[in-house]
């Protein structure tokens, strides 16, 4: 079991073995000895969720940094004392929670994590039921929308997933063993210590190389299929076809146009697709089409609206595009817009 201990440590007075840039003092969100706006900041930053005091009397001193990023959210925070959190709403989010003092106690629906320095705790949303975190207990937490996590997952199958992706909720720490944790122990330093903007580049790239570590290295139901694995080289009919989808990717494209490209019959077609790429030749079409659409978000011409992005990629049922584009991406594609125009 986790030990608890009630000193109090403010991140001006916490030492250890990282850095107090990792800590991103310069992202504070707030700092309160009041129950309820800690219950509120907090709820508006990860989850909605009950706050209670381990023991009636004791003095609250909690606080938060953190910064909401392309990708990821990442951040530290600290209760001050022991605290016991339950009532806690699904955010469809991986919650990725790396102590670095104190422990912590964090309940699922499958076990019981006792979280410290040596054990981090990867958690779906809709798996966790309690934590109680000790009174100098202080973590890193990194927070990841289930759109992108699976987005970034097709990236490396190089197909969409089957079924959901699950991870083991521990995580064991090792300063021997590379893990995701050294890219976040990064970012944060980027994050920390500079009157000036961070160099989005760089941010951008750590945001990815923590989660394809994550993917690549913790255990998932798919990280067999993650890790580098030898050559398996398509057959040319199914090659030829994804050549000439991504080619082809803003005209009208039918089934019976590919079975031609392809060469073969349509059950030869859809065979090597399902054997190859886990896929069918149409809905690779379709996460092509998506991809396309997400830069045409990202970057816009002057004036462009959602609809015209969305038409010019041939997706003219509005409303199933912004379902599946927030599935694919964790936000809206008006979202995406917003954000980058």
């Amino acid at each position: 079991m986790a030990i608890f201990s009630e000193r109090r440590d403010h991140p001006s007075n916490v030492r250890g073995n990282f850095g107090i840039d990792q800590l991103m003092r310069d992202a504070n969100v707030f700092a309160s000895n009041n129950l309820c706006e800690v219950r509120d900041q907090i709820a508006n930053t990860y989850c909605p969720h009950d706050l209670q005091l381990a023991s009636r009397g004791d003095n609250l001193e909690a606080w938060l940094n953190h910064r909401r990023l392309d990708k990821i959210g990442i951040g530290a925070m600290g209760y001050g004392t022991i605290v016991d959190i339950e009532g806690i709403q699904d955010e469809d989010m991986l919650l990725l929670m790396q102590p670095l003092s104190g422990a912590a106690e964090i309940g699922t629906s499958e076990l019981t994590i006792d979280s410290d320095l040596e054990t981090a705790s990867v958690v779906d949303t809709g798996d966790l039921r309690r934590m109680r975190w000790s009174g100098d207990c202080i973590q890193r937490v990194v927070q990841i929308s289930n759109g992108v996590l699976e987005h970034h997952a097709m990236m490396l199958l190089g197909r969409p997933l089957s079924k959901k992706l699950r991870f083991a909720q521990s995580m064991q720490l090792s300063p021997k063993l590379a893990n995701c944790w050294h890219y976040a122990s990064l970012l944060s330093m980027e994050l920390s210590g500079s009157n000036q903007d961070p160099e989005r580049s760089i941010v951008e790239n750590l945001q990815t190389l923590f989660i394809f570590k994550l993917l690549e290295s913790h255990p998932s139901n798919y990280l067999e299929h993650m890790r580098p694995q030898p050559c398996k080289i398509a057959p040319h009919h199914v090659r030829r076809t994804e050549q000439y989808i991504l080619a082809h990717a803003d005209q009208s494209i039918s089934v019976e146009q590919l079975v031609e490209v392809s060469g073969v019959s349509a059950r030869g077609l859809f065979d090597g697709f399902r054997r190859f790429r886990g896929t069918s030749p149409m809905a690779y079409l379709k996460s092509i089409r998506l991809e396309r659409a997400r830069e045409d978000l990202m970057k816009p011409q002057s004036g462009e609206t959602v609809t015209e992005i969305a038409c010019r990629w041939h997706f003219y049922q509005l409303g199933r595009f912004s379902a599946e584009y927030k599935n694919m991406y964790g936000e809206l594609p008006s979202e995406t817009l917003r954000k980058f125009n």
